[in-house]
């Protein structure tokens, strides 16, 4: 019985068809039909025959057919000539590199350390600079240089080699020096081979961000120990505002015998300090803030040496240190900006910090003297007597004279150069007794112009009564909340105010005040108390009366 099967008459399916066996199966690649003759390219056909083309040659003087060809070079190798894009196609020189970066406006990091490669194409020596990707960076990344001839210096007009790279160098190329650490190996084989040597690699400098982003993704950030991780979280803006929130350390303080609160901001380490009002005073003294929440520096003159004095403000970073929470305690005296302030009380809530927080305990209040407790007594004006039983009295008056308003010119009590010529206008509200400032606007004198004192009850020096329209007298010095001013002039409407309430106002005020509208020209014959007729004392009444 016969085993053996006939190939053909097996069915064309895998595994049943063998290429090897079959004798009729040709060769179906594409030969190459180009090769490179002499640097010039020569076809071919199948038969692996020179065109005719290749026979062809330019007419040109050769030197071998005069001289011969040299012995020192085998004939068949000194036909053999290949272009320089053919012989290093698809070849290249890598080099590592990197670059430092400036930052600004950053506290954290000062420069960024970028990582690139540049290649060298040994074909048409070209160059191409790409950085590889970082994640979380920040800024665009891949390639920084497109590929082209770059240029190394415009006199003489040179390009970068390949000569011109190695381990170790620094290379410009568009302003943006790259200084060269490594290479791989194919690079590294090339220059030796072409006679340079190569130095050993080197390593990358740190980048501050990534060193530092890295060392916080590390386990060793997560699993720090309690303390130093509250450390950092203390540090932290965000946190201190979720954690110290409306947490505010409250202290009664004194200075120039006046009574301030002082409050201590957690949540950015800012103090505030306010002016405290008495219980009977309907008004508040000079201004209920003396000085808004900001960083207050322990010594705020301590300057370096070399710290530039044309500077009017100093920054953070020139301030050695601020006052904290331990720096406050009762008892204890503060300076801020140049003032003594004696710290005589605080809160219950304060005490409980210091207590359980810092461990420390605030002493007792201190007691201050009769003279210091009483600072502000209760005060009238004598014109108005806003503390009257008869409310309904008051309201009476205040209804009569709204919104009559006695009105001064003012002038700075020059103390400081910069404050010579300052003019004001002060304006006393017959309603209510309170004293409103303003500056008048002078052209080019770098002041801002408005309310210099909004509408209070300014109280005398002696703190035992306030001001009255009969202590304005025209050339007087008056002491408004620790400025001293000049009186120098008035209006009509305060003269006929003083002649028609004589009983008010002192003989020496009715004088002053007539002797300047005389000499503004603004009246003719000043009339006594007795004979004065406030509604027809006016100069232009005057002068329609004669002639008519």
């Amino acid at each position: 019985m016969s085993y053996l099967v006939d190939m053909e008459s097996l069915p064309l399916l895998p595994g049943y068809t063998f290429s090897n066996c079959n004798s009729t199966s040709k060769d179906y690649k594409l030969k190459q039909k180009l090769k490179f003759l002499n640097g010039f390219r020569v076809i071919h056909d199948y038969n692996g025959t020179e065109d005719f083309l290749s026979n062809v040659k330019l007419a040109e003087y050769d030197p071998k057919f005069t001289y011969g060809h040299r012995k020192d070079i085998n004939k068949e190798e000194w036909q053999i000539f290949l272009p320089k894009h053919v012989i290093f196609a698809q070849q290249c020189l890598k080099f590592e590199a990197y670059f430092k970066q400036s930052t600004f406006g950053s506290d954290n990091e000062c420069y960024r350390v970028r990582r690139v490669n540049i290649f060298f194409y040994l074909e048409d020596d070209t160059m191409a600079v790409i950085e590889p990707p970082v994640k979380n960076v920040g800024f665009k990344q891949g390639k920084l240089v497109s590929r082209g001839k770059i240029l190394k210096s415009k006199k003489p007009l040179t390009y970068y080699h390949w000569k011109d790279l190695n381990i170790g160098l620094d290379i410009g190329i568009y302003g943006v020096v790259y200084h060269i650490i490594n290479c791989d190996l194919f690079s590294r084989n090339f220059l030796n081979r072409q006679g340079i040597d190569v130095p050993e690699g080197q390593n990358m400098p740190p980048d501050p961000y990534i060193h530092n982003r890295t060392w916080k993704e590390s386990l060793e950030y997560r699993y720090a120990s309690t303390k130093d991780k509250a450390n950092a979280l203390v540090d932290d803006q965000r946190y201190r505002f979720l954690e110290y929130d409306r947490m505010v350390l409250s202290f009664e303080a004194i200075w120039n015998n006046d009574l301030y609160k002082i409050q201590y901001y957690l949540s950015d380490n800012t103090i505030a300090i306010f002016v405290l009002r008495h219980p009977n005073e309907s008004k508040k003294i000079g201004g209920s803030m003396l000085l808004k929440r900001t960083k207050v520096p322990k010594n705020w003159k301590d300057l370096p040496s070399t710290y530039p004095r044309i500077y009017a403000e100093k920054t953070e970073a020139d301030v050695s240190e601020y006052y904290a929470p331990s720096d406050l305690q009762v008892g204890e005296t503060i300076f801020i900006f140049g003032r003594r302030f004696l710290l005589y009380d605080c809160d219950l809530f304060t005490r409980k910090y210091y207590s359980d927080m810092l461990r420390i305990e605030q002493p007792e209040r201190i007691n201050l003297p009769d003279k210091v407790s009483n600072v502000y007594p209760e005060r009238t004006p004598k014109s108005i007597d806003l503390k009257s039983d008869n409310n309904n009295q008051n309201v009476i008056r205040k209804l009569y004279h709204f919104p009559k308003k006695l009105r001064y010119t003012l002038t700075m009590d020059v103390v400081h150069p910069e404050d010579e010529g300052r003019e004001f206008i002060l304006e006393y509200s017959l309603a209510d007794g309170s004293i409103r400032i303003i500056e008048r606007y002078q052209c080019n004198s770098g002041r801002i112009p408005g309310c210099f004192l909004n509408w209070i009850c300014v109280p005398k020096p002696d703190n035992t009564e306030y001001y009255t329209p009969n202590d304005f007298r025209i050339g007087d010095k008056i002491n408004i909340l620790g400025h001293w001013f000049i009186i120098t002039g008035t209006e009509l409407f305060v003269y006929n105010y003083v002649l028609s309430n004589p009983e008010k106002f002192d003989e020496s005020v009715r004088q002053s005040i007539e002797g300047y509208l005389k000499q503004q020209g603004l009246i003719d014959e000043p009339k006594h108390c007795d004979e004065a007729e406030p509604d027809k004392i006016t100069n232009e009444s005057n002068k329609t009366n004669e002639t008519k």
